[in-house]
């Protein structure tokens, strides 16, 4: 038999390391002189005077998922590693929510709220749904029929015992256990929602900027069916207030002869402030709502009311806001200039439904409010819709009786110059939309005629 030669190079060993080497090679020399067992009890003697058996044990794999465990076992660390792993997120979630329901519908559910909104959230492209595990095997990656549309940001796990492991999609979608789980499903998201709201109020309105406008969406689109469910998650900006409030706080604080909630609806909290119907309300000592989400009014509009009290649109028409005597003098007031407001709707065009008296107004010449069901901003919301043509808001011109403006008027109109109460017309209606909110039709002619008048 050849003995097998090993050349080693030794580079900078100590001299013990060296002898250990060689004390190898010659052991291995010895063993290829010697035959079978003899060898083979060598190598036993050698291994049993020169080792040890040693075990080391160290987990991979617990084989548990996260959503099985104890939540007193998981650290918040382990919590957000996993949301972020998953869900491919850069940002901890602004809470956890895990639920384990036994009885009708058996399950474990590992749910998130996202910290921050999804860069696809509010587009087609954006798929909701839970992974549904059946005994810890997946069986869908997204499953829709999980969540309703308004609480489309969650995200999660969700594990049944109930399920079929062959169970196909159709029939997944028919399956009555699944119901169950989306009925219990939306109930604990709504009150670990409210609960935030209550005890963590900064992360509240966290979500509520990332997520507000979806239960707004929510309670429109159902045509009010789920406002009792939604309704006291919802918050707007308060005029008097200079915050976000909900909507029971601004019932607690109305005042016992306040009958209404009144909002306003637009672009920017700050005009909105200073609308002439905004400062009648508040010199009333109510608070207003501010709305400046296009869905903000179409929402409120399907709730109607609010623990019944009515919702109210400052630039919808009569607010009832005025005094008995305000009342008369309006009524002295527009039969007296019946010629002139008649005169000044032809000049309009067709503009205007009608012109009347506001008593009300206090600093401002005139405003704009809207009869009917489509208000003036939810005409502009609508405008920007495909096949939008021909929406448009009935729009009332009201004036103010006791301003300086409506004296010129009424002068002109007693000198018998049309062609002023044309231009003050005019004027007047370009200025009301421009303090609403609203594009005017041709600002080169507004231009000119005010420079007209100017000089």
């Amino acid at each position: 038999m050849k003995v097998a030669r090993f050349v080693l190079k030794i580079v900078a060993l100590s001299l013990a390391a060296a002898a250990a080497v060689c004390a190898v090679i010659a052991y291995w020399d010895k063993l290829t002189e010697l035959g079978g067992s003899a060898k083979a009890r060598l190598q036993q003697k050698a291994c049993a005077s020169e080792y040890e058996d040693y075990e080391e044990l160290d987990t991979i794999n617990s084989m548990t998922p996260i959503w099985k465990k104890r939540s007193s076992d998981v650290s918040d660390e382990d919590y957000n590693e996993f949301y972020k792993n998953k869900f491919m997120d850069y940002t901890d979630p602004l809470r956890v929510i895990t639920s384990r329901t036994e009885g009708t519908a058996t399950y474990t559910a590992l749910l998130f709220i996202p910290g921050s909104t999804p860069y696809d959230y509010y587009t087609k492209e954006y798929e909701k749904g839970l992974a549904l595990y059946a005994s810890g095997v997946m069986i869908m990656e997204k499953c829709a029929d999980l969540l309703p549309d308004y609480f489309s940001f969650v995200k999660g796990v969700v594990d049944s015992e109930d399920l079929s492991l062959n169970i196909s999609r159709e029939t997944l979608q028919k399956d009555n256990q699944l119901k169950l789980m989306r009925n219990s499903l939306e109930k604990k998201i709504k009150n670990e929602l409210h609960a935030m709201l209550v005890n963590d109020r900064e992360k509240y309105e966290t979500f509520w900027k990332n997520f507000g406008r979806q239960i707004k969406f929510g309670i429109y689109g159902d045509y009010g069916m789920h406002k009792d469910l939604l309704g006291d998650l919802l918050m707007f900006y308060s005029a008097k207030e200079k915050k976000l409030v909900t909507l029971d706080e601004y019932v607690e604080k109305m005042p016992e002869e306040q009958k209404c909630i009144y909002f306003a609806a637009g672009d920017d909290t700050d005009r909105l402030g200073k609308l002439p119907n905004a400062q009648l309300v508040l010199s009333k000592g109510y608070d207003l709502l501010l709305c400046t989400e296009d869905v903000d009014e179409f929402c409120l509009q399907m709730m109607r009311d609010y623990k019944e009290k009515e919702f109210k649109n400052i630039n919808s028409g009569d607010l009832g806001l005025e005094t008995e005597d305000e009342k008369k003098a309006a009524e002295a007031a527009e039969t007296e200039n019946k010629d002139l407001f008649e005169e000044i709707k032809k000049d309009l065009n067709g503009k205007v439904k009608e012109v009347k008296v506001n008593p009300t107004l206090q600093e401002h010449p005139v405003t704009l409010s809207a009869e009917g069901g489509i208000s003036m901003e939810m005409e502009k919301v609508l405008r920007r819709m495909p096949n939008a043509e021909g929406v448009e808001s009935t729009k009332v011109l009201e004036l103010n009786p006791n301003h300086t403006v409506f004296a010129a008027l009424k002068a002109a109109h007693a000198a018998g110059d049309t062609d002023k109460v044309a231009k003050y017309a005019e004027l007047l209606y370009d200025q009301a939309l421009l303090i609403a909110g609203l594009p005017i039709e041709d600002p080169v002619a507004y231009a000119q005629l005010v420079c007209g008048l100017m000089q």
